[in-house]
């Protein structure tokens, strides 16, 4: 979404209803793109501004319900202008101040809203969670009506080129730093923003998944590249199927895409543990040619099928990815840490690294830790997220361990 001209029309109204009014004011152009499709598919329409002294002067006319203002440690005095200017234009509206600083940072200019009447709410960090967009405008009431589902397809989204990939950490739990992403789809439709992939993906067709995964594939060995250039070397992850193994030439696009180096540590390809048990000697052949090409195999959603043990006969894995149903509260649940214990000796005993996916808990995370666990993934430690949201956590170091 380009930005909107501070001339674009006050708050208006669509089938009889009252459209809220954002006004987010930002320098990060892709960010306030991002957040901007994010509200107007909640429904509320945003005019972006690059610097607070614009949206100063269009608050008076137009009266936003919300104004998104950024902390700019560089600049803080920015941020005070807009403040203070707010007050003494009987600003009534809510004020969200957001910001890559710290939290007591952002509380010192919290306060100094506060203090001038305004209607301040709690501030946010960046990168900045859709969920916790959501919440907010929820809270205020201030969002429209959902877009049905059933209008959305995955073959619409990749001939209009509305598919991007977002990455969610992988922490080493010995070393506590970022050793690798999983990347997952989003539909970014123009006028809906950003979409889960349960709204699209259900009922697509083979060929649309095939070449979802061709594009998933691209973009992690590109985004690879991206990282190694800035000095990380992350080994990325992608969903696939068996079916799609067999059909696209995965080794071509490897060799064709990736670093020309010895240093590129490669690609992870998840495979479900159903199709790994129903598929071991394709999957043999297959990953046998692929590990040239330093591509390893996952097994996903381990515990949730009938697990084998001649998938380890046959198969090297590098990672067991242990299901989320034992994950989620092995901290306080005997029958679950028995389970996750278990499999992690499992993978130690066959040289594979054992990953629990899910994490949602300090508790959770410590009891993994202290059960050996190799490498943990969930929302604790980061949701799916942009590229530029991922190096950004990564830099400022805000993943934290127990």
């Amino acid at each position: 979404m380009t930005a909107l001209p501070a001339t674009s029309p006050p708050t208006t109204a669509i089938d009889g209803q009252k459209v809220a009014l954002c006004f987010l004011a930002d320098a990060e152009a892709d960010f306030r793109q991002d957040l901007s499709k994010l509200l107007r598919g909640l429904g509320v329409e945003t005019v972006e501004f690059s610097d607070s002294r614009r949206l100063i002067e269009n608050v008076a006319e137009q009266n936003p319900d919300i104004i998104f203002i950024n902390l700019n440690p560089a600049a803080p005095y920015d941020c005070v202008r807009a403040v203070l200017s707010l007050r003494e234009c009987n600003y009534t509206g809510q004020v969200q101040l957001i910001g890559r600083c710290s939290i007591v940072f952002l509380e010192n200019f919290r306060k100094i809203g506060s203090d001038a009447a305004l209607n301040m709410l709690p501030v946010l960090q960046k990168p900045i969670e859709h969920a916790t967009v959501r919440q907010i405008i929820l809270e205020q009431s201030l969002g429209g009506a959902p877009v049905p589902p059933s209008k959305l397809s995955l073959a619409e989204a990749l001939a209009n080129d509305w598919i991007e990939f977002w990455y969610q950490p992988k922490i080493d739990f010995k070393t506590a730093q970022v050793v690798g992403a999983e990347a997952v789809a989003r539909f970014s439709h123009p006028q809906y923003g950003i979409l889960a992939p349960g709204r699209f993906l259900s009922g697509a067709a083979d060929t649309d998944l095939i070449e979802l995964t061709r594009r998933a594939l691209l973009n992690a060995i590109a985004t690879s590249v991206r990282f190694d250039k800035v000095g990380l070397q992350l080994k990325i992850a992608i969903n696939i199927s068996v079916e799609t193994l067999v059909k696209l030439p995965v080794a071509e696009l490897i060799v064709k895409h990736r670093p020309q180096h010895d240093q590129w540590p490669g690609l992870i390809f998840d495979v479900t543990e159903r199709q790994v048990i129903n598929e071991i000697a394709l999957l043999k052949s297959r990953f046998h040619e692929l590990e040239k090409y330093a591509v390893t195999l996952a097994i996903d959603d381990f515990g949730r099928g009938n697990s084998s043990f001649t998938i380890f006969k046959h198969l090297p894995c590098a990672e067991i990815k242990i299901d989320r149903s034992f994950v989620n509260g092995c901290a306080s649940n005997k029958n679950n840490a028995r389970i996750c214990q278990t499999m992690i000796q499992l993978a130690h005993n066959f040289d594979s690294k054992a990953v629990a996916v899910g994490i949602e808990t300090d508790a959770d995370a410590k009891a993994l830790i202290d059960m050996g666990c190799d490498i943990g993934q969930g929302f604790l430690f980061g949701k799916p997220m942009p590229e530029r949201d991922f190096l950004a956590m990564i830099r400022q170091g805000q993943i934290a361990l127990v």
